[in-house]
């Protein structure tokens, strides 16, 4: 698989879980009563997991490209 659709897939992932995670008690998934610690941790993972999934897709792992011929 490209490494860009997969780090596209787990950026999306990541979204979605810091999202889900910010957002627990309005939608009804969360306990009430404030910003409790699992939703800082899934604030945290989400997060983490973005910046992976960028790094698939932006970091290049060091291949070296052949020097173009100048004419």
């Amino acid at each position: 698989m490209d490494r860009k659709l997969v780090g596209g897939v787990v950026t999306a992932a990541g979204v979605a879980l810091l999202v889900l995670s910010a957002l627990a008690d309005p939608i009804g998934l969360g306990e009430g009563g404030g910003f409790g610690w699992k939703q800082t941790t899934g604030v945290i993972v989400g997060a983490v997991v973005v910046v992976v999934g960028l790094a698939l897709m932006y970091v290049r792992r060091g291949e070296a490209k052949a020097p173009q011929p100048q004419a």
